[in-house]
C-alpha cells in the first residue's frame, strides 16, 4: 500500500529546535540550564537523570533528553555555522 501525498503549502514551514543547553544547578524538577551567557528555569521532570553540569535538549521550556558534552558542543558549532551563513546571506541580499 503506498503512502498519501502530504499536502503541499505556499506557506513558510516554521520548525522548533530543541538546543543542547548546560544545566548549572537543579532544585527539584526545575532546574537553571545556560546557553549563550542567557539563563532560565526549565523544568527536568520528563529527565530525572540530568545532574547539574549535563547538556540536555530543551523544548518548549522542558529538558527532553540528556546528551554527552561532545555531542552537545558538536551541535551548538552547527548552530553557530549556521548562524554565520544566515547572517552572509543577509547581508549580500541589501
Amino acid at each position: 500500500m503506498g503512502r498519501l501525498p502530504l499536502p503541499q503549502s505556499e506557506e513558510p514551514t516554521e520548525m522548533c529546535l530543541a538546543v543542547p543547553t548546560r544545566i548549572v544547578s537543579i532544585e527539584g524538577q526545575e532546574a537553571e540550564a545556560e546557553i549563550g551567557g542567557v539563563r532560565r528555569r526549565v523544568s527536568v521532570a520528563l529527565t530525572p537523570e540530568a545532574r547539574a553540569g549535563d547538556y540536555v535538549l530543551i523544548h518548549a521550556g522542558f529538558a527532553i533528553s540528556v546528551l554527552d558534552e561532545q555531542e552537545a558542543r558538536e551541535s551548538l558549532e552547527l548552530f553557530k555555522e549556521l548562524e554565520a551563513e544566515g547572517r552572509e546571506t543577509s547581508e549580500g541580499e541589501r
